[in-house]
């Protein structure tokens, strides 16, 4: 008999610690995004420290020696504040992650597949999250390096938010037993779709590639403007255009799969939340070309992103919850 690990009072208090930790990961992608949109990434020329101190140089005696330690970095005392705060926030949550992921990985009924599962995922893509952290550094904020940085916080911020569903969901007042198998690969393809298109606006982002088309629905007065998919590393207009296709293409399968979510009474409120998220997204994605990248605008079109993919795992999870029997078990099971 399988003793799942969602039972037991260890994991309720995990439970809360996960949501903390998740909220945690949420804040420090956010500061992640103003950090690269107010051109602080560098603002600290060494990792993990910020020449050589603990903190942001602010005293005169500090910016003496950063001066004399880092002649060809000079010091912007507001932005290298704004990148150590990132740091703080960041190794507070790596803390978090190790305690939850032990105590998941430590707990007696916490054998199965499912909790293993969550708790050495977590613990790699810590790992991993800390090496690219580094690199996005001493690399000098390389594209790909910054964009995998970016995708790893996105992926530890949907784990937390998958284990705390697996267990919430269980005595969640809105679920009700339903045959929704049919709905899973669907509900899949469209978290891979808008997984991709998070990955091209970070891919628009690491380049600077929002303002490479100034208007709107026209690209610098032309509705398709020459492109070279031969240089997605380097060119621009077709870094910028190639995220534009990937809006539509994501808007129009969202919005067919919520008219269809539509036709299931228990995730009729999904369906019309996520058609919410996707016209407000269009419309911030649209005023970020306008208005020519406020940091705000910027930053809350990274925000709904996140959520958007957010509900399509909390779709996804309800309906494997809502399908379960002989066949279908929890989602980690």
């Amino acid at each position: 008999m399988t003793h799942y690990w969602f039972v037991s009072t260890k994991y309720r208090r995990s439970s809360k610690l996960a949501l903390l930790t998740f909220v945690l990961a949420f804040i420090v992608i956010l500061l992640g995004a103003y950090t690269r949109l107010t051109n602080a990434g560098l603002s600290c020329p060494d990792w993990p420290h910020c020449y050589g101190f603990i903190t942001a140089p602010h005293t005169a005696s500090q910016l003496q020696m950063a001066a004399e330690a880092y002649p060809q970095s000079p010091v912007d005392i507001k932005k290298a504040w704004t990148e150590m705060t990132h740091r703080y926030f960041a190794g507070t949550e790596g803390v978090l992650i190790l305690i939850l992921a032990f105590s998941i990985l430590l707990t007696s009924k916490a054998r199965d597949v499912k909790s293993t599962l969550i708790g050495i995922l977590l613990v790699a893509l810590l790992c991993t999250q800390v090496m690219l952290g580094m690199l996005t550094v001493t690399e000098k904020l390389k594209p790909v390096i910054v964009l995998s940085h970016l995708l790893t916080g996105i992926s530890i911020l949907s784990i937390l938010w998958w284990a705390y569903l697996d267990l919430h969901l269980h005595d969640d007042f809105f679920l009700k037993k339903s045959h929704t198998q049919h709905l899973l690969p669907w509900l899949w393809l469209g978290l891979l779709i808008v997984a991709i298109q998070i990955g091209l606006g970070g891919w628009v982002s690491t380049h600077y590639a929002g303002l490479a088309c100034i208007d709107f629905p026209y690209c610098n007065g032309q509705l398709v403007p020459p492109l070279h998919w031969e240089n997605l590393n380097g060119d621009l207009i077709t870094i910028h255009m190639l995220h534009r296709f990937g809006a539509f293409t994501t808007a129009t399968y969202l919005e067919l799969l919520s008219l269809f979510l539509f036709n299931q009474a228990t995730f009729r409120s999904m369906a019309a939340f996520i058609l919410a998220l996707v016209a407000l997204q269009i419309t911030l994605g649209i005023l970020n070309i306008i208005w020519l990248r406020p940091v705000w605008i910027a930053i809350a079109h990274q925000t709904i992103a996140i959520i958007l993919l957010l509900t399509m795992i909390t779709t996804l999870v309800k309906a494997y919850f809502e399908s379960r029997d002989q066949r279908y078990g929890s989602f980690f099971a």
